[in-house]
């Protein structure tokens, strides 16, 4: 299972922008991030502040990636 879906299916908030993944900060997505060996670090999870508490994972919304392999 995907990350972005194990996210959706546990309910927490999650946005994106192309390929980036960007989900709510909280103890259930960081112990998702963790059963997927991700954790926040500047670089492969990366804290966002200004419209609440986000986390981005670059390269993590995989619809993005099913589309282009259709396309591709």
């Amino acid at each position: 299972m995907s990350l972005y879906t194990e996210l959706l299916q546990a309910g927490i908030k999650c946005d994106h922008w192309q390929s980036d993944l960007y989900v709510e900060d909280c103890p259930e997505s960081r112990a998702i991030l963790a059963n997927h060996g991700l954790r926040v670090d500047g670089r492969h999870v990366i804290k966002m502040f200004g419209n609440g508490n986000w986390l981005k994972i670059p390269f993590q919304y995989s619809p993005f990636w099913e589309r282009a392999a259709c396309t591709g």
